[in-house]
């Protein structure tokens, strides 16, 4: 693999793995208790 692709791996994995990082963070300090809400048998 030349460097470029390399960046381009890294970048590609940080923003994933990040987004998936930074919505399971917002989830925790907000969650969605509307769920809940909606499905009172739960």
């Amino acid at each position: 693999m030349s460097g470029g692709a390399l960046a381009m791996l890294i970048v590609a994995i940080v923003i994933v793995w990040g987004g998936l990082a930074m919505s399971v963070v917002t989830l925790m300090r907000h969650p969605d208790v509307r769920v809940a809400e909606d499905r009172p048998d739960l």
